[in-house]
């Protein structure tokens, strides 16, 4: 008997200590981009129209899509964004609308696959319960690379690891020569306001 409760004490110390540790697989999108997706996740379509990459766990509740944009698409509009003017004028508005009580943390600056990133927090209420995002905006010398991963608030503390791993894994694979944006006056000309200098 005595042996047999020994037995029972051991089993809950074993099950604490062993934490079970996330298993990533490298998913390349559209032979566009890469990025590492935990084991838990799975493919889906209905979280944005525009994402061209979506993943979630309805249990976990925990929601992964990423959004890319084109530079050369967007000089066809006149857009002439950087880093900051994006993330200022497009990637952080959505939340205020969306969200209850919404926060967008200042922008945290770092180097994700070679690129310029921005990463924020974004944290409100939906439906009178706490939420937790993570956006991490990424510059390249193609495209604008929007990757947004939320969960409940009361995940944050369990997920966040595997969350900020998801988001720095990105690398942007090889794109045609052709997609880069034209290059801008100011970048390639010098003009010469002295016009008599130039008879």
């Amino acid at each position: 008997m005595f042996k047999r409760i020994i037995f029972l004490f051991i089993i809950p110390m074993v099950i604490v200590s062993c934490k079970h540790e996330t298993v990533f697989t490298e998913v390349k999108v559209n032979n566009r981009y890469s990025m590492k997706i935990p084991d838990y996740l799975q493919p889906c379509t209905d979280l944005h129209k525009d994402a061209s990459m979506q993943y979630q766990n309805v249990e976990k509740d925990i929601y992964a899509m990423v959004i890319d944009e084109k530079k050369k698409t967007m000089q066809d509009y006149s857009l002439d964004y950087d880093l900051d003017t994006y993330f200022n004028n497009i990637a952080s508005q959505g939340f205020a609308d969306n969200i209850k009580d919404g926060k967008v943390s200042i922008p945290g600056r770092q180097e994700i696959g070679g690129h310029k990133a921005l990463i924020a927090e974004v944290t409100g209420k939906i439906e009178n319960k706490e939420v937790y995002y993570k956006l991490g905006l990424i510059e390249t010398p193609y495209e604008f690379y929007q990757i947004l991963v939320w969960t409940r608030g009361e995940n944050k503390e369990e997920l966040e690891p595997d969350i900020v791993k998801m988001v720095e894994s990105f690398q942007e694979l090889p794109h045609p020569a052709e997609e880069l944006p034209d290059p801008k006056i100011s970048d390639s000309v010098t003009i010469n306001q002295n016009w008599d200098a130039a008879k």
